[in-house]
């Protein structure tokens, strides 16, 4: 024994990663002696004695405590708790008692002694088996909660939305147990508390409870109630303070606990706070941890002052915030790799601590019990600064897990902003955003689909990477013709797959840069947003979300969303007038010039529809819009008209694929070509932009025969966004380091390949193999061989979350980003979702709805 130190005794101890911070505040002050039922590891500096016996029970614990001489004992380890207690009482030591130990333990003995107390009541009833669960559940009224009796820390507690889902979750309560820990018989079948959840950790000194501080808990993973992080901060002030100080302190009553420190969990309805349960111990998951950061109360060493017959300190020494987020997987697997370096360097990030090594399997819930990657703490002045830096280092982790993407087809990728979006305690109806679904303009603006129920959101990091991706790609891009034919763009179109029709039209009057103006379409891997194609020029859809995100503002709770996370919306069709108008400056036109909105004939009924929707923006933005196709512009002198009028722009929605390489196809486009470059007409992005927004030209970018023309940085860019992209050709090609036919390696490969025309959009003439009959995929692969196709390597989406239509519940969705950049500045993003995940295309030729995105709003620069 150290001089002049007092010694404890510590039962239990856990994961180093959740407890070390407690055995090290303890240490500093007491000689720490430990118990534990497994030999000594990380604890070992901390300590000057140990044993190793069954914490579990009494009986083998007694003898060991007693040997150690100790003057107090104390645990914070649930599975230790009763024999703990029990032992303080046989040798006459300060500790909870242990009739009030098993009141904590025991789920329906503490909810029974809360109702006979007085205290609000929560409707329960104790089941011993499905059928009276679901008796239970009738009486008590969906949804119900369904709890083992004697876990903790929200294991195996699940919601039952309806009776459907009654059998399973019973199954999940019933079936639930934790190592240690004796299962008391029974499942507890209560009544469903709406509100937000919150923990209260107290020191409990000769009777009289001091409430220390508040977290508010993050759950996640429902309808299980994965506590998957805690902010703790400044309450007392709130308008619930007194109501749940009064039902903590009259909750330690009920249960007899009279000494000791304690973490009580309690929902906070609309009609008031209602305890869900009290535990005798320290609370778990950094929550003191991280308390003693927003506060300078360390709880940790006031539990063993307490267990020492000492009075602990609680005086508060900052006044601030902390917040603790785990991360998990996105899917079950073995980590191969937790990398916190870019995480650990963000600003306000106290903390960033890996709790899952390399070759950890982990299974999402409720598979496995807290199966997590890395916590990150954060400290800060405010919550919501909290929640930016932490935001801000979860998008800079990097979790490797082994199988690659193809492993993670159909995992759920959800950043920060959308889970808070989706937080249970928002309520079913705040996870939709009203103002376009189910409204017939907005059908009509989405081209006859339905509109998705909510937005996608993009946290500051996302839009930043994929902004600075697609303007890498676009610039690279551009600097093909240069780098691969010598300034050839003629020998650069062929390559692309142009006829020579479409050729000798598209290069009249390409005598600018092409106009920085695309969309991007993109899926989110593991890794990131991974680029499938990216048009360039003005035929791109996407504008209308414009008129999408401002019905959006009008739905008040979303608004408030809104405003807690800083979110806005990019304004494409404000971006791209402002880009028309700097494109013709050097032209004379009118106050309000009217626009021509010109499609191709052939196309033209298919996307009349979203063109007219985008009107009302075109006339608030200054300009006089008219939707036509080529086949409606007449000529007077050169000039061009459109109803009788004359038209001072044409918006070009046509492609040079749709060019036909005959007399017709000529004469629709060559007369318009002519009037622009007489300056009777300004066309607005040349036919050439269409030179570089082609599969073909992406092909060119991703062979590895030209890595010579680019630098590491540019290659590096290249295999990080855009998937393996060849040309069809019997040829040789290099494929993951290996050199392979082509052809055969095309048609043995299916499952993971698709087929893509050069130089049509829209998923026209794409062809995906694993959803093709062999045969089928044998006879397109083998017909495409030299002609304008490419073979791409599959992306397998990751898929987000939306309210189910036709349920309770809430669905995964796979989605298709369509980035919309316009000045090279990100510009909004035309959002397309399905449930299918093994969909060969989300477009709404097979049912995907259509939707928008609101981004973090970023002051220092961003869009």
């Amino acid at each position: 024994m150290s001089v002049g130190r007092r010694r404890i005794a510590v039962v239990g101890s856990r994961l180093r990663e959740y407890r070390e911070y407690a055995l090290a505040a303890i240490a500093a002050r007491y000689d720490v002696a430990l118990v534990t039922g497994q030999p000594v590891t990380w604890e070992a500096p901390y300590l000057v004695d140990s044993r190793t016996a069954d914490t579990t029970d009494p009986e083998a614990l007694a003898p060991a405590v007693a040997e150690l001489g100790v003057e107090g004992v104390y645990t914070w380890d649930e599975v230790s708790l009763a024999a703990t207690a029990e032992v303080a009482h046989r040798l006459g030591l300060p500790h909870l008692s242990p009739s009030a130990a098993a009141a904590c333990r025991d789920k329906y003995r503490a909810r029974t002694a809360l109702r006979d107390a007085g205290l609000p009541a929560v409707r329960h009833r104790l089941a011993h088996g499905v059928e009276e669960a679901r008796a239970a559940a009738a009486e008590i009224g969906y949804p119900v909660v369904l709890k083992p009796r004697s876990l903790a820390g929200s294991l195996g507690v699940v919601v039952a939305e309806d009776a459907d889902g009654l059998d399973a979750a019973y199954a999940t309560a019933a079936g639930t147990g934790f190592a240690g820990l004796r299962v008391e018989p029974g499942v507890l079948v209560e009544e469903f508390l709406a509100g937000p959840e919150i923990s209260v950790d107290c020191c409990v000194v000769d009777g009289v409870v001091h409430p220390v501080f508040v977290a508010r808990k993050r759950l996640g993973f429902p309808p299980y109630f994965e506590e998957v992080g805690h902010l703790v901060g400044p309450w007392r002030d709130e308008p619930w303070a007194a109501a749940v100080t009064e039902q903590v302190r009259a909750a330690h009553a009920a249960l007899g606990v009279t000494l000791g420190v304690t973490h009580t969990e309690l929902r906070l309805t609309a009609a008031g706070p209602r305890v869900v349960e009290l535990n005798g111990r320290l609370g778990g998951d950094l929550i003191p941890h991280v308390g003693r950061l927003a506060t300078g109360i360390d709880l940790a060493l006031a539990a063993a002052d307490l267990a020492m017959g000492a009075t602990p300190d609680l005086t508060p020494r900052v006044t601030g915030w902390a917040e603790v987020r785990f991360l998990y997987p996105l899917r079950d697997g073995v980590v191969e790799s937790v990398d916190l370096a870019a995480a650990q360097a963000v600003p306000g990030i106290a903390e960033a601590v890996a709790l899952a090594a390399p070759g950890t399997a982990l299974a999402l819930p409720p598979k496995s019990l807290t199966p997590r990657t890395a916590a990150l703490i954060a400290v800060a002045d405010t919550a919501r600064n909290c929640s930016v830096a932490l935001d801000l280092a979860e998008d800079a982790v990097r979790v490797v897990q082994s199988g690659g993407p193809s492993a993670a087809l159909g995992a759920r990728a959800e950043n920060a902003v959308t889970r808070r979006f989706l937080a249970a305690e928002r309520g079913r109806e705040r996870m939709v955003v009203s103002g376009v679904r189910g409204v017939e303009w907005f059908r009509y603006g989405a081209g006859g689909g339905e509109a998705l129920n909510r937005p996608v959101f993009l946290s500051t990091t996302e839009r930043q990477r994929v902004e600075d991706d697609l303007n890498g790609v676009f610039d690279l891009l551009a600097a093909l013709p240069e780098r691969l034919f010598g300034g050839d763009r003629r020998a650069f179109a062929t390559a692309v797959g142009m006829s020579r029709t479409q050729t000798d039209l598209v290069l009249r009057g390409a005598d600018r840069p092409p106009a920085p103006m695309s969309r991007a379409d993109m899926y989110r891997e593991p890794d990131g947003f991974r680029l499938m194609e990216l048009n360039t020029g003005s035929a791109l859809g996407g504008w209308q979300m414009t008129e999408f995100t401002d019905a959006m503002r009008h739905d008040l709770p979303f608004r408030r969303f809104m405003a807690e996370e800083d979110l806005v919306a990019a304004r494409p069709l404000e971006a791209i007038a402002d880009l028309l108008r700097a494109e013709c400056a050097d032209r004379d036109m009118p106050s309000r010039p009217l626009l021509a909105i010109t499609e191709w004939p052939d196309g033209f009924d298919k996307s009349k529809p979203w063109l007219d929707f985008t009107v009302p923006v075109w006339m608030r933005l200054g300009f006089d819009p008219v939707v036509c196709h080529l086949g409606q512009l007449e000529y007077r002198d050169g000039v061009p008209y459109v109803h009788g009028r004359k038209v001072d722009i044409v918006y070009r929605i046509f492609l040079p694929g749709e060019i036909t390489d005959d007399q017709r196809g000529h004469d629709l486009v060559a007369p318009l070509l002519a009037a622009h470059e007489a300056g009777h007409t300004f066309m607005f992005a040349g036919l050439d932009c269409e030179l570089y927004g082609n599969k073909g030209s992406l092909a060119m970018l991703s062979d590895e025969r030209n890595a010579g023309a680019f630098d590491e940085a540019e290659r590096a860019l290249v295999d990080r966004v855009l998937p393996w992209t060849r040309f069809v050709r019997d040829e040789k090609v290099h494929v993951d380091g290996d050199t392979v036919d082509l052809l055969p390696y095309a048609l043995a490969n299916q499952e993971h390949l698709v087929l893509k025309p050069t130089l049509l959009y829209g998923g026209v003439g794409v062809v995906t193999g694993w959803t093709t009959p062999a045969d089928e995929w044998h006879r397109v692969v083998t017909g495409a061989v030299d002609g304008p196709f490419v073979v791409q390597r599959r992306v397998y989406p990751l898929t987000e979350r939306f309210v189910a239509d036709d349920g309770p519940g809430l669905r995964d969705m796979v989605v298709a980003y369509g980035v919309l950049m316009v000045g090279s500045r990100y510009a909004g993003m035309l959002v397309r979702g399905i449930p299918d995940v093994h969909t060969g295309i989300v477009s709404m030729s097979n049912g995907a709805q259509i939707g928008c995105a609101f981004h973090v709003d970023d002051p220092d620069g961003g869009a």
